[in-house]
């Protein structure tokens, strides 16, 4: 379905409150400021002293008849031919007040006036001034960064214009296509919708949408290649896996560059006075979160340090949200998978046990807190297979045996194993031991934690590690799966990996054989991934396949789960950075030989982290193009090369023709006088990696050295030794603030980067 057109059914309008008076007084700015700096209109653009009273017979006649009559729809024609006449003759750089109030008057324009021949006429002009559009939305962060301020709310209409033509449907994909597929270009547009006071809450919860949506194979669009090729599937796959290794490197990048965490906070704060505005950012921005430490990415190190230096979101945002939930559970003696609150408090306890495993900084305060107990008191809950794998998980990460719920927690736990049948008590089992490569991870390194719950975290009876039991277990698994309900949603969520709660419902629905009508899904069983397919040629570089389809040295050896960031011992072990930090620092020692190991002694595995993007990239790439593939089983295999490096080109979506705002090409002219305020570089995360902070990858504003040669942005390292301690965080060596100095030459240099910028 075509998300821009305005045939059949139109999509769900915003309502953000705009009248007839709102638009008039933002045509009086207008003709101010096209009057004030003298532009030269072409022929035909009107005056300005004309547009009060085009507007007025406009607003008048559409209060009788929203479709405006043939002589109305002229005016209104003729108020946008001003309107694009003012964007395309502005041509400097630096007037972002001139194209603000041109977008502020189109956009209150569009809310007004509702009729289907007045939004095709919006539409029209958008298309008119496309190009004009894609400059100003590539240019405005990096004027930001050099002046803050400068360009005002343009980027806030420039959106909020979309709104008034196609409704709340914004969606991560087109976003993407908005911004020629630079996700970094679509995550700063989101930071600053968040960020924005003056943006209507629908804005800001359809930003927090669309990043969710970013963090998903759905958002990334590449042209078709002809069905009828004898490889299609496999050139798709491919290509598509090259996209989502640079769109996955990007997003990260993005978060920590933008800083996603802290625009949040701000949206957080500015509707704190609302429980059900606050629990939709607080969804959004988990599940971001959540998604983001899943993959395996080159940036990955660096997301876990930008998060460490946020820890108060714990007790500010996390804890919060799930007290905010629990009422509505405990009212409610019948509560299950159904219910709305159930599933949101399920995807936040699988995001703490994301974020607790990656980063140890933000154990303390879950684990000292009573959420924990308060979980456990809901309603069946403790019955529920799912969240007694994920309430385990989270105890163990957050090391509950040092906290002061342990005796009642182990209580509580044991008492629920004991209450499951066999059947469910074998499931668990298989989750937390079997199971644990296509799951959510835990830390070994909590070794009283973990012999506490030793109940459970043995193989079920029978299913010893031998290759009868592990071929026994994948059949089972693929029957299971034939079985399933709801194969479409299921397949979204590869590697654990959480949706965007919207649109579900429609994947279901295209699932017609999958369900009886009206009939419910109350499984727990809807967090299991479907059977991986087979696929050759990893085994030179990461090990045959487990038996949940998974490549062997894929896996952490301490942990048992797919690794995000590898590292190497000086004997050859491979681990989970953040698992082997946790083990080093209780125990000092390899987790497999016991002989002394300290963090400075491992190396970065970059060629295994390169080989494990690029098959999970593979994997969500033939879940988009050949998702049958993994119902039936095939024979027919992609191919699977190493992740790489060479441009893809671009285009429309795989999932369905996406249209543009574009037209066959405008005249020479107006092209001539476009280019006037086209910048070649997006944005500032294209500069050199000197002037980076060692511990986010951000642009240094403050730049102070270390003794040890690394340069960080001072309020960072500040944060960093507020929540992690006086210690280097690039060599874990002891390290004070009073010990950096600043560097006035590099910020010299920062400086002259970024005016260049401009």
């Amino acid at each position: 379905q075509a998300f821009w057109s305005l045939k059949g059914i139109s999509p769900a309008m915003a309502d953000f409150g705009y009248t007839a008076d709102h638009v008039a007084e933002a045509l009086v700015r207008l003709a101010a400021v096209a009057n004030g700096r003298a532009l030269a209109l072409p022929e035909g653009a009107g005056k300005a002293e004309d547009l009060q009273a085009r507007w007025q017979a406009v607003a008048a006649a559409a209060l009788v008849d929203p479709e405006l009559d043939p002589a109305n729809l002229e005016q209104l024609k003729a108020i946008f031919n001003f309107v694009e006449a003012v964007i395309i003759s502005c041509g400097a750089p630096d007037s972002f007040d001139v194209y603000e109030v041109c977008f502020e008057t189109i956009t209150k324009i569009g809310f007004t006036l509702r009729g289907h021949s007045c939004k095709e006429a919006l539409l029209r002009l958008l298309e008119d001034v496309h190009e004009v559009y894609d400059v100003l939305l590539s240019c405005v962060e990096t004027y930001e960064w050099v002046q803050p301020g400068a360009t005002g709310l343009l980027r806030l209409w420039m959106l909020q214009v979309l709104f008034a033509v196609f409704g709340n449907s914004l969606t991560g994909l087109s976003l993407m296509e908005l911004t020629d597929n630079d996700v970094s270009g679509a995550v700063s547009l989101i930071s600053f919708i968040l960020r924005c006071e003056q943006a209507p809450f629908d804005m800001q919860a359809a930003a927090g949408r669309c990043l969710v949506q970013l963090t998903t194979a759905d958002s990334v669009f590449l042209s078709k290649i002809d069905a009828g090729s004898e490889d299609w599937q496999n050139q798709q796959i491919a290509k598509l896996t090259g996209m989502l290794n640079r769109h996955v490197n990007g997003l990260i990048k993005g978060l920590i560059q933008f800083d996603i965490v802290d625009a949040f906070g701000r949206c957080i704060c500015q509707h704190q006075m609302s429980h059900s505005r606050t629990d939709v950012i607080v969804k959004h921005f988990l599940t971001t979160i959540h998604n983001s430490l899943l993959y395996c990415s080159e940036n990955q190190k660096k997301l876990r340090q930008h998060l460490a230096t946020q820890s108060t979101i714990v007790q500010d945002i996390m804890i919060p949200y799930v007290h905010n939930i629990l009422p509505a559970l405990y009212d409610n003696p019948a509560c299950g998978p159904t219910l709305l609150e159930w599933q949101n408090l399920k995807s936040t306890l699988q995001t703490f046990v994301v974020v607790t495993f990656n980063i140890n900084v933000f154990r303390p305060h879950l684990r000292d807190a009573d959420m924990l107990p308060k979980v456990c008191e809901v309603p069946n809950l403790m019955a529920n297979v799912s969240m007694l794998e994920l309430l385990i998980k989270l105890a163990i990460n957050v090391d509950f045996s040092k906290g002061p719920f342990c005796d009642m927690l182990v209580a509580t736990l044991q008492a629920a194993f004991d209450r499951l049948s066999a059947e469910n008590q074998a499931r668990l089992k298989r989750r937390l031991v079997s199971e644990q490569s296509t799951r959510l991870p835990f830390a070994r390194s909590s070794v009283k934690a973990v012999e506490l719950l030793g109940f459970c975290l043995v193989s079920p009876d029978g299913e010893e590690a031998t290759a009868e039991a592990a071929a026994s277990r994948q059949a089972r698994k693929k029957h299971n799966w034939s079985k399933s309900k709801k194969k479409a949603r299921r397949r979204k969520r590869l590697f654990a990996l959480q949706a965007t709660g919207k649109g579900e419902e429609e994947v279901d629905e295209a699932e017609g054989d999958d369900e009886a009508p009206g009939e419910e899904d109350e499984s727990d069983d809807d967090d299991d991934m479907p059977p991986l397919i087979p696929a050759d040629g990893w085994e030179s570089s990461l090990g045959a396949a487990d038996e949940a389809g998974v490549p062997s040295k894929a896996l952490c050896q301490l942990s048992g789960a797919v690794m995000r960031d590898p590292v190497a011992t000086p004997e050859g072990h491979v681990f989970e950075r953040a698992a082997l930090e946790d083990w080093t620092t209780e125990h000092g020692s390899n987790p497999l030989t016991g002989e002394a190991l300290a963090m400075e002694s491992v190396v970065d595995r970059q060629d295994i982290q390169a080989y494990i993007q690029g098959y999970q990239m593979q994997m969500l790439s033939a879940a988009e193009i050949a998702p049958e593939t993994f119902d039936a089983q095939a024979a027919a295999e992609p191919s699977a090369p190493a992740p790489p490096s060479a441009k893809v080109d671009t285009g429309p979506s795989l999932l369905g023709d996406l249209p543009s705002l574009s037209k066959p090409e405008s005249p020479t002219q107006k092209k001539k006088e476009k280019s006037k305020i086209r910048i070649e570089s997006r944005s500032v995360v294209e500069c050199p990696e000197d002037m980076r902070c060692a511990i986010d990858g951000k642009v240094m504003t403050n730049p102070i050295k270390s003794p040890f040669g690394h340069h960080f942005e001072k309020k960072t390292l500040e944060r960093w030794f507020q929540n992690c301690g006086s210690v280097c965080p690039i060599t874990q060596k002891p390290l004070r603030l009073d010990e950096c100095e600043l560097d006035s030459e590099m910020k010299k240099r920062i400086v002259r980067f970024l005016k260049g910028q401009a």
